[in-house]
């Protein structure tokens, strides 16, 4: 009783001005309750359940940050067993949730076991300045050394340790992938953002990081996109995401620290660099913006039921699920690392607070695509905490970097005005919450589509015929927007004549049309470009795969078999995980064609 008190009391503290629109008591309720669902999860070993032991660094982080002190049983036993599998640690996330955990724990005989993690996350970035799943191993000399440094150290309350590689404690193997998952590979942004951190983290214990941060800080520029967000890896064609879009954000925030820093010790006296004038932080501050909300300000039940029945007073339509948890763990980490209250004039923190609170579990947990381990539990505490990793980097940073304000898109048909980045926040099936832009169409296009849908037999024949081969966009848009309103035979003519219609569109044009707001102008657009063989739209349809629509990936999927006589996936049942992998073993066999 006397911990729950006292989180309660340090998350007053720690939270601050109190954002209006959130009941600040009902966050404070869900933190303690979360803090002890994460407790629960934790084993006799003192790991968390989870194949790669960067969860249990996370959960140990999280602890520590929700108030938890560096002696507590529970962060200790975390502790000893990150220190153990850290020695044969190749895998990049781990690594850097380890080298937080551990420089957040605070203990000097850590050092030399941070900067042998540091060095082989420095010896993992690739020639584009990028990291992906693998960083190389160290040599059995050094994994001797470490060893013995930690014989002598206590376990807290844990049964004997295990052998490193025991279940538990896998290190990193790479396997078919090794060319795109291991060092020097294609690299993501996703890995790529934990590293970024990871390297904030080294330059606290003397290691140089000029170089990488440099090399980080060329790959993001070097890959935004038209809409000023950036994506999962830099294949083109492949939209920008929010979290992915964070995660740039944050790599350019450390890139300029470090530049910040260098010019300070090398001459104080000097003029420094304005960071004010980074035009590539500026145009991803904005489009992370234009994803964002304000709170509804509405009081969320106490506490928030699985599934709230329909008229609550706080119930969205469906229950918050997928990547939602990870993208506003990485919007936390932007806006508290840079010091920002809003972002777009959107209150992110009241925003981002309402869904934690109406979604979390009875148990006290939060349930995504990441609930295993309670990683998602752990982002949406830290969310709710404000925790900032970079301290030292936002004083750095402190007053250069300011909300730039609200987007006004500008533009209205179709090609003229960037897409806009779907939402972060997805449903239990992994779907995002927000639709995307509204679609803009002709008059023309609308009042064919109703023709189209009010007419029958073969009048209803003859319009498709017609719409499948008459020159005008707002025939295009005729047949997509009819689509979803057919059914039977019309729905696939419908469908088969818009696909036709596309496929005598030039690469140029059907490029534009795979990255469509409609899915179904997708979905034509991908089929398009398997029947008219156009190769060099490979990367496009790699890169719609990951798309939110089932329907589209299939079509993606159909035309890559069928340009390529190559089939790396995903099946039509695949996970998210299973998507990801395909995704980068088609990456992994196009590059190589490339090259040849």
């Amino acid at each position: 009783m006397k911990y729950r008190l006292s989180l309660a009391l340090l998350a007053m503290l720690a939270i601050g001005t109190p954002v209006c629109a959130v009941d600040q008591e009902a966050v404070h309720r869900a933190i303690d309750r979360g803090i002890t669902a994460l407790r629960k999860m934790q084993q006799a070993d003192g790991t968390w359940p989870h194949q790669y032991i960067g969860a249990t660094a996370l959960a140990g982080l999280t602890l520590l940050e929700c108030g938890a002190k560096e002696d507590n049983k529970d962060v200790l036993r975390a502790a000893d067993a990150v220190r153990r599998a850290s020695i044969d640690l190749t895998h990049t996330y781990s690594i850097a949730l380890s080298l937080l955990f551990l420089d957040r724990l605070g203990d000097r005989e850590d050092e030399p076991l941070i900067k042998s993690l540091m060095y082989r996350l420095l010896a993992g970035q690739n020639a584009n300045g990028a990291w992906s799943y693998g960083c190389p191993a160290i040599g059995d000399e050094e994994k001797r050394d470490l060893r013995e440094k930690l014989k002598n150290r206590k376990v807290a309350e844990a049964p004997p340790p295990r052998e490193v590689g025991a279940p538990g404690f896998p290190p990193f193997q790479p396997g078919p992938l090794a060319g795109v998952l291991g060092p020097g590979g294609q690299g993501d942004n996703s890995n790529t953002q934990f590293a970024a951190l990871g390297l904030w983290v080294g330059r606290r214990h003397g290691v140089a990081i000029e170089h990488a941060a440099n090399r980080l800080a060329d790959h993001f520029r070097n890959t935004q996109m038209e809409d000023g967000g950036w994506s999962y890896m830099s294949v083109p064609g492949m939209g920008s995401t929010p979290a992915m879009t964070c995660a740039g954000l944050i790599a350019l925030a450390i890139a300029d620290g470090a530049v910040l820093e260098d010019a300070r010790q090398r001459k104080p006296n000097a003029k420094l660099p304005d960071i004010s004038k980074d035009k590539e932080l500026k145009r991803g501050l904005e489009a992370l913006g234009a994803v964002i909300d304000n709170p509804r300000g509405l009081k969320p039940q106490q506490p928030a039921p699985p599934f709230a029945p329909p008229g609550g007073r706080f119930s969205p339509p469906e229950r918050v699920g997928g990547r939602s948890y990870y993208f506003l763990w990485s919007l936390e980490r932007v806006a508290v690392a840079l010091d920002l209250k809003t972002i777009g004039n959107k209150d992110w923190y009241g925003w981002g607070a309402e869904i934690l609170l109406d979604n979390q579990m009875p148990d006290g947990s939060w349930s995504g695509d990441y609930a295993g381990g309670g990683v998602d539990t752990c982002f949406a505490l830290l969310f709710l905490r404000r925790a900032n990793l970079v301290r030292d980097l936002t004083i750095s940073l402190k007053g250069k970097v300011v909300d730039p304000g609200e987007r006004v898109l500008s533009g209205t048909l179709r090609g003229k005005r960037p897409r806009k980045m779907l939402s972060g926040i997805e449903t239990q099936d992994a779907r995002p919450m927000k639709k995307p832009l509204l679609k803009v169409m002709s008059a023309e296009g609308s009042r064919l589509a109703d023709d189209l849908v009010k007419a029958t037999g073969s009048r209803r024949n003859e319009l498709i015929s017609t719409m499948e081969t008459e020159k005008g966009v707002q025939y295009t848009e005729a047949l997509a927007a009819a689509i979803p309103k057919l059914e039977g035979e019309s729905h696939r003519k419908a469908r088969e004549a818009l696909a036709n219609r596309l496929t005598r569109m030039k690469d140029d044009t059907l490029v534009e049309y795979l990255r469509d707001e409609d899915a179904e102008i997708r979905r034509a657009a991908a089929i398009a470009a398997g029947q008219k063989d156009s190769k060099a739209l490979v990367p496009d349809l790699i890169a719609l795969l990951r798309d939110p629509e089932i329907r589209v990936v299939r079509a993606a999927h159909a035309s890559l078999k069928a340009l390529t006589d190559q089939d790396f996936g995903p099946a039509a049942n695949a996970t998210r995980e299973e998507r990801d992998q395909a995704i980068r073993q088609w990456i992994e066999w196009w590059s190589k064609q490339r090259k040849k």
